[in-house]
């Protein structure tokens, strides 16, 4: 839910005037973006939630427990990213997987390699697509580690999105909160003819705003910004965003991401990036170079000023000044990362 001012919070929960509270969040303005670099994919079956349990990194036994979606990566044998997923529960065993287009395909041949004898279906997914209903106005100087909820830790509370669509019955639309991190709003899968004004009103349609406000928020996804077989999952901050279990049981890639988790160290992971100017002119990839000329990260996605970056984490913040291709740039530590002990201080 929307954060509320402490007064405002107060002064609506003493007086338990809840209809202040709901005329506060639907007065915010909305911004939706189609989602048109993301495909869907449905696994269909009485053996759906088995097959895929032994695929993702995160467990499909949040679905069963009242989650509407969770976050999750697809990785190789060596724990290495493959794919990332949004993981919708459309029906009982019914499941369906948003990935990145251009790797939709690559995606079905990897789930029917592992199909084997299952009674499953899996099937590309047509005449749907993918929303993000979020609020642009966030205040960054406000978030905190507390406010890292994810849907299936608190289904119950409500945003700006939930009230809006309470009084749309529409049993074609998928609404769920962005299972990754609550700043990211809500995920839609409307039908493709629909207008997403009909479903949220009053809702502004933009372009742009969205990746702008996941780099802000140092959010990565696709393969544009997560390369294939390029990346570990909690280089991508995938513990961090509700998309790893560490409790469920074995599937592929689970062994080095364990490991990694219990006894090793993530050196690097993706932090946002702000550049001194357009940076539209850097390639993907380039070397960022701290002060003493040792590269510490590399650009993983730009827009306009704004980019994302897999850094090293300790010298990228502790560096005077970085660099890439002669442009001054800073990074930091996003602000809903959550506190860690050291594991070698632990130890």
């Amino acid at each position: 839910m929307l954060a509320l001012s402490k007064s405002l919070f107060q002064k609506v929960f003493l007086k338990g005037k809840y209809v202040a509270k709901h005329s506060y969040l639907l007065k915010q303005r909305l911004h939706a973006e189609a989602q048109r670099h993301r495909s869907l994919i449905q696994v269909q079956g009485s053996e759906a939630a088995s097959f895929l349990q032994g695929l993702i990194t995160n467990d499909v036994e949040h679905l069963e427990e009242g989650a509407t979606s969770i976050f999750s990566m697809l990785l190789n044998t060596q724990g290495r990213i493959l794919f990332d997923s949004l993981i919708y529960k459309k029906q009982d065993n019914t499941y369906l997987l948003e990935c990145d287009a251009k790797k939709c395909e690559q995606l079905v041949k990897h789930l029917k390699m592992y199909r084997v004898r299952r009674k499953i279906n899996i099937d590309h997914v047509d005449g749907h697509c993918v929303w993000a209903v979020f609020d642009n106005s966030i205040s960054f100087e406000d978030i905190t580690p507390m406010d890292m909820e994810s849907l299936y830790m608190n289904p119950k509370s409500e945003s700006k999105v939930d009230l809006k669509l309470c009084d749309n019955q529409n049993s074609e639309v998928i609404a769920t909160r962005d299972p990754r991190l609550r700043y990211l709003g809500h995920r839609l899968i409307i039908p493709v003819n629909s207008n997403i004004k009909d479903i949220i009103p009053d809702t502004e349609v933009s372009e742009g705003l969205y990746k702008v406000l996941r780099y802000r928020l140092g959010v990565c996804e696709g393969i544009d910004e997560i390369p294939p077989t390029k990346c570990f999952p909690l280089e991508a901050n995938c513990d961090y965003l509700h998309g790893v279990s560490f409790h469920k049981g074995c599937y592929i890639g689970q062994e080095l991401t364990a490991r990694t988790f219990h006894t090793g160290v993530v050196r690097k992971r993706y932090m946002p990036i702000v550049f001194s100017a357009e940076a539209s002119h850097l390639t993907f990839d380039s070397g960022i170079v701290n002060d003493k000329g040792k590269v510490v990260g590399k650009v993983r996605g730009i827009a306009g000023a704004q980019g994302i970056g897999l850094m090293r984490i300790e010298e990228s913040l502790a560096a005077k000044t970085l660099t890439a291709d002669n442009l001054t740039l800073v990074t930091s530590r996003p602000a809903w990362w959550p506190f860690e002990a050291s594991k070698e201080r632990a130890k």
